[in-house]
């Protein structure tokens, strides 16, 4: 994408970009967030090599920013285990510690047993609808969702990103122990195609989940519900329960239509809408449907 177009696209070019091949980092910093990611996405498929790595280098800057307040927001998950750790206990688990008898004649330190309380681990799959036009608010829009979601991240926790429109991309399988920060430039470059088959992007989603090594798995669809292509998602949707896990719809679209069949979506993978319009609301959208 050459400077011509990106100011046709962008009339304010000028005040991020006031010579070719340079950006004013401190100008995108000042900006909103929405229109600042808006530019960042079309300015790293700019012909200019220079400019394309700045705006993948101010994209991840700017998506990790808003979503640190998140980190180890899981209220509700924890739960009490029997651990061996006894620094990091809240009582004296008795059985569990007596039960070493059986190994041993007489208790050792390392054979105490306590009660904790432990977050199980969570398999997160972010489904991220690349179809039609996926330059500007959608992609900024799934930067942010994605960081959202990889801010509540623990060190046992599994992601997988998957990018759909009449095919479906794995940008990240579950298992990937690559950094979250690679997918920045993952979703800066996607390139999608004109159809949107849901049904498709669930059963792919889906079988990422069903291959995770935790046991609470969480979906989240972002859409604006319409498929165009492919058999009805709403029965896929339905099979999320035999993958063990629950499907949530963070809506991109505010229609009546669209409203409608997003939720009709998250109820039959029993989980939650919430509206996400703006890149800058990902944050709370994604606390509202991964909420305990």
């Amino acid at each position: 994408m050459g400077r011509t177009e990106l100011e046709h696209r962008h009339a304010d070019l000028q005040r991020f970009s006031a010579e070719v091949g340079q950006l004013d980092a401190e100008a995108f910093k000042a900006a909103d967030l929405d229109d600042a990611l808006e530019l960042l996405v079309d300015l790293a498929k700019a012909t200019d090599a220079s400019i394309r790595l700045a705006a993948r280098q101010l994209a991840l800057r700017l998506t990790i920013r808003p979503t640190r307040g998140l980190d180890g927001d899981r209220s509700g998950t924890s739960r009490l285990s029997t651990v061996d750790d006894p620094l990091a206990g809240v009582d004296l688990d008795l059985d569990a510690t007596l039960a070493r008898l059986d190994q041993h004649p007489r208790l050792r330190a390392e054979d105490v047993r306590v009660r904790a309380w432990r977050s199980p681990a969570t398999a997160y799959v972010v489904l991220v609808d690349a179809s039609g036009s996926v330059a500007g608010r959608r992609i900024a829009t799934a930067l942010v969702t994605t960081a959202a979601v990889a801010a509540r991240m623990r060190p046992d926790d599994e992601l997988a990103v998957v990018a759909f429109w009449s095919q479906a991309v794995v940008l990240r399988p579950i298992r990937s122990i690559a950094a979250t920060t690679d997918l920045v430039g993952a979703l800066l470059t996607l390139r999608g195609g004109g159809t949107t088959d849901l049904a498709l992007a669930l059963r792919t989603g889906l079988r990422q989940a069903g291959t995770a090594r935790a046991r609470r798995r969480e979906v989240l669809l972002l859409t604006d519900g319409i498929a165009t292509a492919g058999p009805d998602p709403v029965a896929v949707a339905a099979s999320s329960a035999a993958a063990g896990a629950r499907l949530h719809v963070l809506g991109l679209s505010d229609e009546d239509p669209s409203y409608r069949a997003c939720t009709q979506l998250a109820g039959a993978g029993g989980g939650r809408y919430a509206e996400l319009l703006r890149a800058s609301d990902a944050p709370s959208a994604v606390a509202a449907v991964l909420r305990a």
